[in-house]
């Protein structure tokens, strides 16, 4: 394409400049939405929850009532 005269150093960094600017504000965009509720981990794969998962779900729910403290929780859907 430089060969060609298609494209050139400050098309490139434009285009990576407004790249940039559009990714950000969709970061800014989803950071600012409730994250999902952490059971959507154990329930969106599956029509029946093996055991394996409802046994990480357990822990995760055991883990949470321990040390939930320490996690943002109110950041995540209800």
């Amino acid at each position: 394409m430089l060969n060609r005269g298609w494209w050139d150093d400050e098309e490139e960094k434009g285009w990576r400049k407004s790249s940039r600017k559009m990714v950000m504000e969709a970061f800014e965009e989803a950071e600012r939405k409730p994250k999902p509720n952490p059971q959507f981990l154990f329930s969106d794969v599956y029509q029946e929850m093996p055991p394996h998962l409802r046994r990480q779900r357990a822990a995760l729910e055991r883990h949470l009532q321990h040390y939930g403290e320490h996690y943002p929780l109110e950041h995540f859907e209800k």
